[in-house]
């Protein structure tokens, strides 16, 4: 029953990724897809390594949203070429 409800929040989540027009919305969602597959890595294999898999793929995979969200909040204080044309 448990399984089902994670399951179901991630089917939810990803289609609020999809739909959501705000980076920092979509980085939001994708960490709690990645919090969600982890529970259910820990959920479906029932011994001391699914536990370790589980923690290990929750560290990288919130690592991975956070260095995406870091890279894109510095991509927009960039000057990009059109910028500097206007600017000359």
């Amino acid at each position: 029953m448990i399984e089902e409800i994670v399951g179901l929040i991630i089917i939810l989540m990803a289609i609020r990724t999809f739909l959501a027009k705000n980076k920092t919305e979509k980085m939001l969602y994708s960490n709690v897809i990645g919090f969600a597959v982890s529970a259910l890595i820990a959920l479906f294999v029932d011994s001391p390594f699914g536990f370790i898999l589980a923690i290990v793929f929750f560290i990288t995979s919130t690592i991975t949203v956070n260095a995406i969200a870091y890279t894109l909040k510095r991509l927009e204080n960039e000057i990009t070429y059109e910028d500097w044309v206007f600017i000359s």
